[in-house]
């Protein structure tokens, strides 16, 4: 538990330029960025609740473990992500889920420090008026899957209107497809990274559990120097 406390102000701490940067930007602003916001926090509540909790939960694992510690974004990741940059000159990502959600809302592609810079800051401001829950339904809801699959109605086409009947593989494979997107003809390729990132998924998952159950586990004092148990 000391450690979760620990985590969660690390990444505050780290957070806090832009947290201070995004709240002053929403306060004065009329321009782009509160436009932009207000077609965040629309979407969010259009779609807020229409993906069931096990693809919501299965994409916090999948794409944002640190989700219940940080404001909108991780800098733990972004660290990391430079860090792994430097070191190796490999791209690896560092977005929250409001971040990509905020990217798929705003339809803002490009590669530039400033495009990722306001991405960040409007996403802090997202996950200051909307749960985090609501936030991972929606972008579910409107994210690309592959070929033919985006969005609510293409998890319909999948799964059925009431999305109720896949088991947990198939979740797990369904949001897979969010870092590989399904092509128009799968390949053993893509269908082996599929189940790389599966696999993935699910030690994580298994680590977690395993945290939970060693947090759970009650505190042995030592007994004391004259043989009896501190009270």
């Amino acid at each position: 538990m000391a450690k979760r406390r620990i985590l969660r102000l690390l990444i505050l701490l780290l957070s806090t330029p832009l947290i201070t940067i995004s709240r002053w930007i929403e306060s004065s602003s009329s321009g782009t960025f509160s436009a932009d916001l207000e077609r965040c926090l629309n979407t969010v509540d259009k779609f807020s609740g229409s993906v069931p909790l096990p693809f919501v939960a299965t994409l916090i694992e999948a794409e944002d473990h640190r989700s219940v510690y940080h404001l909108g974004v991780d800098p733990i990741a972004m660290l990391r992500a430079i860090w792994i940059r430097i070191v190796s000159g490999r791209v690896q990502g560092a977005s929250t889920i409001e971040q990509q959600f905020v990217r798929v809302v705003t339809e803002r592609y490009e590669r530039t420090a400033a495009r990722k810079i306001r991405e960040q800051l409007l996403a802090i401001a997202l996950a200051r008026h909307r749960p985090k829950n609501s936030v991972a339904s929606a972008y579910l809801a409107i994210a690309f899957y592959g070929s033919g699959c985006i969005g609510l109605e293409g998890m319909k086409a999948q799964f059925g209107a009431q999305l109720h009947s896949p088991c947990e593989r198939q979740v797990l494979l369904f949001i897979s497809q969010l870092k590989y997107p399904r092509p128009l003809r799968p390949s053993t390729n893509w269908q082996a990274k599929i189940n790389r990132r599966c696999e993935a998924i699910l030690a994580r998952r298994r680590r977690s559990e395993l945290q939970r159950t060693l947090d759970s586990q009650p505190v042995l004092l030592p007994p004391s120097e004259s043989g009896g148990e501190l009270i």
